[in-house]
């Protein structure tokens, strides 16, 4: 449990979190970057450097920059820990830069390892751009060489002179399929396409594999070839079910089916060209309240960024291209409103003008965009997980005549810790005790729901968002600290004991969800105090010695929390929650102070709609008028939600790989109907 709930912090400290790369890159310490032989990221040799020279040290400075020749050793604070890097000078140059340690999530630190040792020694300079999707792993090594250029004797305000990139070139470029955004949906489409034979073209505008597939856990289906081998029932009108009743029958109909019907071949093909899944029982990741449902949920056995690596191992295998560090900016529509190309720039401004007979969208929705989730979803919606998705794709189906559909539906998922709590050493309790159903109330010291709602994610996220500020506080006593310091979180709530003998594992967010482990952390006594001590401290835990003045602290109306306090010990003492229905075995008694209110809020994953199409994943504009030569998949795609995610495991990911398989196996087919 406490590794998983450390993976867990990983995820929901930021609310721009990093990428996660694809299949696994060289170990920390094995990338090496020497001054003579480094590679620009198009694969062309880079100019070999003449020590010396002030304009290969720091572009824009008079002044020769001047080292004390040795190695030198830096380190700096990465998301997961410290970075340390391995700087070789001589005199007038940056030899080269290795990253000896790190403890990056697999992917993001191999791909900043890598690239960023790379740039600064290209460039000979610290004002290189992150890799994007890696943005604090780039950030430490950057501030570790700093060090290590303080360590040499150089001041390193000289080369953190922020360079100016020289106009790009423009290039013209053909194919039969483009799509743009690689993560699982255009990833899926992209292979679809291939495989049927057309020329592929795939972008992102990341420097590594990105999107919230690469996070997941699993997808949903029904028919694979995994659950045939345990002879288990259809499902899909179970799941059709859900789809139409989460969305009160206002999701699309005919695009819920088509989908559902292509759930399990979609999950055979996935395995048959390189991902990995495994059948999980419901409820292993954490959500109890679906124990019993259909087994309806496999999950990575290596993580997202394994399976969409290998991936698009096989997309290029299959003849298709993929270009990193390049974004999608705008539809080349001809005179009769067909889609028939992308313009596109790479990083180093090189300008791509890419005629095609399909184009595929699928940019992972608009959740890292602040102008439109303010529009669409308010001020208490915070920015999501995935920091490129800032809703590209969709705009430009809108410029090019799709309608609006779906950009009301955020997928609210679990909880966030504050800013002041995810900054913090013991962040990933914040998690750990929000997984449990302890007394909730928000800003204004009311208690609003039955607290079992945290045994389903999409519920709870919905929950906390229809509060005041999105925002609540989780209360307990120190009674109730004590007993987990004795007995553990299992004395609260047994979430895990159901696979005691029958243990399950998958990979979440690239790492462990594995329920031995679960069940011998929430059994492991454990102390809540540097927890909470680091909490009060940093603003994010709030200590009273009585009701009202726990309330006070926490800006809450000191009589309203007193009274909803009161209520509530009332109830559990009589053993029966009479105002929202709460199980008595989880109403605590708040009979022994001091009290403890940790802060937490909704925590948005991603968003889940933004143009209207129709059940062959096609864009459509307000009369469902297709627009020709445009597919649009994923979380870009608006019909199969109303207002909230299902509440059932893998939603998101199946939609996003059977939607992206669609529209790649269809917009070949029209590419190939194009003479």
């Amino acid at each position: 449990m406490k590794a998983f709930r450390s993976a867990l912090c990983v995820l929901l400290c930021m609310l721009m979190i990093v990428s996660i790369a694809g299949c696994k890159g060289e170990k920390a310490g094995e990338q090496v970057i020497p001054a003579a032989s480094a590679q620009q990221e198009d694969g062309t040799a880079a100019a070999a450097k003449t020590e010396g020279k002030a304009d290969q040290v720091a572009t824009g400075n008079a002044a020769v920059v001047t080292y004390k020749p040795g190695t030198y050793t830096g380190s700096a604070k990465g998301h997961n820990g410290l970075i340390t890097v391995e700087t070789v000078f001589s005199e007038t140059a940056i030899v080269s830069v290795k990253v000896t340690e790190s403890s990056e999530t697999a992917g993001v630190g191999d791909a900043a390892n890598e690239k960023i040792p790379q740039r600064i020694v290209d460039n000979q300079s610290l004002a290189v751009d992150a890799v994007s999707g890696a943005s604090l792993a780039s950030k430490a090594i950057i501030e570790a060489v700093q060090d290590c250029v303080k360590q040499a004797g150089a001041d390193p305000a000289v080369l953190l002179v922020k360079q100016e990139k020289k106009g790009g070139e423009v290039q013209n470029m053909a194919f039969d399929v483009v799509v743009v955004g690689a993560g699982a949906s255009g990833t899926a489409a992209a292979l679809a396409a291939a495989e049927a034979g057309s020329s592929v073209l795939l972008l992102e505008k990341t420097s590594v594999p990105a999107g919230a597939g690469t996070m997941a856990g699993g997808m949903f289906t029904t028919g694979s070839k995994l659950q045939q081998a345990e002879n288990l029932p259809d499902c899909s009108q179970w799941l059709y079910d859900q789809y139409m009743e989460t969305s009160n029958y206002k999701a699309n109909s005919r695009l819920v089916r088509e989908v559902i019907s292509k759930s399990g071949s979609t999950v055979d093909w996935l395995m048959e060209n390189g991902a990995k899944f495994t059948l999980i029982d419901p409820g292993v990741g954490g959500q109890p309240v679906h124990k019993g449902d259909p087994k309806a949920f496999v999950g990575y056995v290596d993580g997202g960024s394994a399976a969409i690596g290998a991936l698009h191992k096989s997309i290029e295998k299959k003849g298709g291209k993929i270009l990193f560090d390049t974004k999608g900016e705008s539809l080349i529509i001809d005179d009769k409103g067909a889609v028939i190309g992308v313009n596109a720039t790479q990083t180093d401004g090189t300008k791509l003008v890419i005629s095609a007979k399909s184009v595929v969208l699928a940019t992972g929705g608009y959740a890292a965009n602040a102008k439109m989730m303010k529009q669409y979803l308010g001020d208490k919606a915070p920015l999501g997980s995935i920091a490129s998705a800032t809703g590209d794709g969709i705009n430009m189906a809108w410029k090019a005549g799709a309608a609006e559909l779906g950009t009301d539906v955020g997928q609210f998922f679990f909880l966030n810790g504050t800013e002041k709590g995810q900054a913090m050493k013991h962040a990933s309790d914040i998690w750990t005790v929000g997984s449990y159903p302890f007394l909730w109330v928000n800003n204004n010291g009311e208690r609003f729901t039955n607290e079992e709602v945290i045994f389903e994610y999409a519920a709870a996220g919905n929950a906390l968002y229809e509060q005041p500020g999105g925002a609540a506080w989780i209360v307990f006593d120190q009674g109730t600290v004590d007993q987990i310091k004795q007995k553990g979180f299992v004395s609260i709530a047994d979430i895990y004991g159901t696979w005691k003998n029958d243990p399950q594992a998958f990979k979440e967010f690239n790492e462990p969800v594995d329920t031995v482990a679960l069940n011998k952390f929430q059994e492991t006594p454990y102390d809540l105090t540097p927890f909470l001590e680091e909490g009060i401290a940093a603003g994010a835990v709030v200590k009273g010695e009585t009701f009202g003045e726990l309330g006070e602290k926490a800006g809450m109306s000191k009589t309203v929390f007193e009274s909803t306090a009161k209520r509530y010990a009332q109830m559990a003492n009589a053993g029966k929650d009479s105002d929202f229905y709460k199980d008595p075995k989880y109403l605590s008694k708040l009979d022994k102070g001091p009290y403890y209110a940790v802060n937490i809020m909704t925590r948005t994953l991603t968003t889940l709609g933004g143009v209207k199409v129709n059940q062959n994943i096609q864009a459509v504009d307000d009369n469902e008028k297709v627009i020709p030569g445009l597919w649009v998949a994923g979380s870009d795609a608006g019909g199969m939600y109303s207002s909230s995610y299902v509440m059932f495991e893998g939603g998101t990911l199946g939609f996003a790989y059977i939607s992206g398989r669609m529209a790649g196996e269809n917009a070949s087919g029209y590419a190939a109907s194009i003479q």
